[in-house]
């Protein structure tokens, strides 16, 4: 905040105020410090002191952006820059404001100004011409969706996260043939391509070293819900967004089917990108409803827990993390997706992991679908619901095979020979004809077998030339999945060692075409090398 400076007021009263408001501050006791900031704005204006009326103008806005108040806060630097049109503080505070609302383009121009008006050079002109560069490339995210990771990439993922603009591109929610609602791709779009980039509502993160401490994870949980509860009573739209989500109680065809134009930003949308408003509603707007939330929490939470959360999100630091991302939890499960969730800091993109026809459902796993049917059914009676895509029907529903496949997972289970069981899972569908596509079903469902084959150097110099190769069967299995990090571990591997993969350029485009279906088009094909060799060096065993 910029410095109260010296005017027409009495000293004494002003150092007091100052003083106070500093106290104020340290607290973060925004309230008091707007009734502060009130005092001495009602002191500049009757004796006309310009300079102190239009920093406390700036420094009130920024209390009430902080209390959730953007539409007073802008109000306020409206009404600074009324009174000295170039006053850097104010340009500066309605900015941030505008960043905050979504409106980078407009917090361009006030940033931009903010460093004209400060004239020379300096750390604060600097600091404008970088937020003003920030806003640009933001309103163009927004805009078309691309994003590019690639200098936070050959960095090693580390410093602060990337800034992110949320994105709604070409879906929609509809009603699912499946029962409920699903968010359906309204055209074709090919594997990488960015669908939503959302930003959570709340998220609660722990770090959890024994898997088992339900304490600790209650506590993270807790956490979760108030943070979840505020935004909602800070923000009637937040509120309103969150009760479009199920209960889980509701009939399939009770349920509403929402109009996207709630999701997207648009140029005079009130609602801040951090889960505050910019209405007066706060103390006005009807109560929360606080138990309709909690049950809508039980069904649509999404977690961090995926890999891609550690290696591109948090840095190995979060093991526990719970989110409430609201148009992402429109989407679906499949054991057979078409897209996948990638965390970085609060934001949740999710891309196609391959190519999307017009009309089609998207899905993404709800957990982990490299395991077999008897497993995955488990997961989802805990989710709440019965899989019903095609993996999951051809699994279940061809009895024959089904018989062979479980006495398959039963052998694994006793601790059989890992190799004797790929074997006779990919001569048993070579007898049975089974199609490409239907092998990369049972190959994923199997692929902890396959997986520890191809780790044992004394299992492959048994079974290795009865098997096919590693890097044949994890590019069947990114087929059947739609992307894996342990799955482009084993393609990378597998590419490295050769084993009839085909020329370099073949391999190459094998490679970066799991890449994109794993992580999207996230980073430039320059920079894809390198995401490839952190990947590897995450498991501490190869580099490329």
């Amino acid at each position: 905040m910029a410095r109260i400076q010296d005017g027409g007021l009495d000293n004494d009263t002003l150092q007091h105020l100052r003083s106070r408001a500093t106290q104020l501050l340290l607290k973060e006791d925004w309230r008091e410090y707007v009734a502060v900031c009130s005092h001495i704005i009602d002191a500049a204006a009757s004796v006309d002191d310009r300079r102190v009326l239009c920093s406390a103008l700036a420094h009130r806005a920024d209390a009430r952006a902080r209390l959730g108040d953007a539409s007073a806060g802008l109000a306020d630097c409206d009404a600074a820059i009324a009174v000295e049109p170039a006053h850097p503080g104010a340009l500066l505070s309605k900015g941030a404001l505008l960043r905050g609302l979504g409106r980078y383009a407009a917090a361009a121009d006030c940033f931009r100004a903010a460093a004209l008006a400060s004239g020379g050079g300096g750390a604060a002109v600097a600091e404008a011409r970088q937020l003003a560069e920030q806003c640009r490339r933001l309103e163009a995210q927004a805009r078309s969706g691309a994003v590019d990771l690639s200098e936070w990439v050959l960095a090693g993922f580390s410093g602060k996260f990337p800034d992110l603009a949320e994105y709604v591109g070409c879906v929609e929610v509809r009603r699912s043939p499946h029962g409920g609602r699903g968010v359906f791709a309204v055209k074709n779009v090919e594997a990488g391509t960015t669908l939503i980039i959302a930003k959570a509502v709340a998220i609660g993160r722990g770090v959890i070293p024994d898997a088992s401490g339900s304490d600790e994870k209650m506590f993270v949980w807790k956490d979760f819900v108030g943070k979840v509860l505020e935004a909602a009573e800070k923000c009637p739209k937040t509120a309103a967004l969150i009760y479009t989500l199920s209960t889980g109680q509701e009939r399939q065809d009770e349920l509403a089917v929402p109009d996207m134009a709630m999701f997207r930003k648009e140029t005079e949308d009130d609602s801040l990108s951090d889960g505050t408003t910019a209405g007066k509603t706060t103390r006005t707007q009807e109560a929360v409803q606080m138990d309709r939330i909690l049950k809508v929490l039980d069904v649509t939470c999404l977690t961090e827990d995926a890999p891609a959360a550690d290696v591109l999100g948090n840095n190995g630091v979060v093991n526990c993390g719970v989110g409430l991302w609201v148009l992402p939890s429109f989407i679906n499960h499949s054991c057979h997706p078409n897209a996948r969730r990638t965390h970085i800091g609060d934001h949740a993109i999710v891309h196609a992991s391959r190519d999307i026809k017009a009309g089609e459902e998207i899905t993404f796993p709800y957990f982990d679908v490299l395991v077999p049917v008897s497993k995955r059914r488990e997961a989802s009676r805990a989710w709440g619901f019965e899989c019903k895509c095609d993996r999951c029907r051809f699994e279940a529903e061809d009895s024959i095979l089904g018989h062979e496949i479980l006495k398959l997972e039963n052998y694994l289970l006793s601790g059989g020979d890992i190799g004797a069981v790929v074997m006779q899972l990919e001569e048993k569908m070579r007898k049975s004809m089974v199609k490409e596509r239907q092998k990369a079903f049972l190959r994923a469902s199997f692929w902890s077998a396959y997986s520890a084959l191809y780790d044992s150097d004394k299992l492959m110099k048994k079974w290795g030339r009865r098997i096919p190769s590693e890097a044949l069967v994890a590019e069947s299995v990114a087929d059947a999945v739609g992307g894996n990090e342990c799955v482009l571990r084993a393609t990378l591997r597998g590419s490295r060692d050769g084993n009839g993969c085909g020329n370099r350029l073949e391999v190459e485009d094998k490679v970066v075409r799991i890449g994109r279906a794993t992580y999207g088009k996230l980073v430039k094909r320059h920079a894809m090398r390198d995401l490839f060799r952190l990947t590897l060096d995450a498991a501490n065993k190869f580099n490329l």
